[in-house]
């Protein structure tokens, strides 16, 4: 049950995302972009860690993925431009059905050899989107945000 935690989270993310900003555009508003760089206690996260900003007055989301030195670029429906205004931040462990095609994914997932999400230290549970307090306000033109986690 665990292993399909988390396809179902990355699922709600990418509907969740696919649903902002539908009709013509982006809403109207200044825009900038937003990149930085996600640590846990001074080393860069894992690749494929999944950053979340959220507008809670409207639901406006951006996404990222870190790479391998644990930096990103947020998106939206339209590219690289977001949306000015204050996001709650989150972030999430890599899904592990990323890396493998659907039939390895299964046949891990039936031996129990998905790593539980729970578990992923990397990645505190303080820091993710149930539980996180990350704000960030995003203003027009070129934006930085590193996220520096710790125990």
């Amino acid at each position: 049950m665990i292993a399909l935690i988390q396809p179902r989270l990355i699922a709600s993310l990418v509907l969740l995302f696919l649903s902002c900003g539908c009709g013509s555009g982006l809403p109207s508003g200044g825009t900038g972009t937003v990149r930085g760089r996600v640590t846990y206690n001074g080393q860069p996260v894992p690749e494929g860690c999944g950053i979340l900003f959220q507008r809670s007055e409207d639901g406006i989301a951006g996404i990222g993925t870190t790479n391998a030195n644990g930096e990103y670029i947020l998106s939206m429906r339209d590219g690289l431009k977001i949306v000015v205004g204050t996001y709650r931040v989150s972030v999430s462990p890599p899904n592990p059905a990323a890396s493998v095609d659907q039939d390895k994914f299964m046949e891990l997932s039936m031996a129990g050899k998905i790593p539980d999400p729970s578990k992923f230290k990397e990645v505190p549970m303080r820091y993710r989107a149930e539980e996180s307090t990350l704000i960030f306000d995003v203003s027009p033109g070129a934006n930085t945000f590193d996220i520096e986690m710790k125990d």
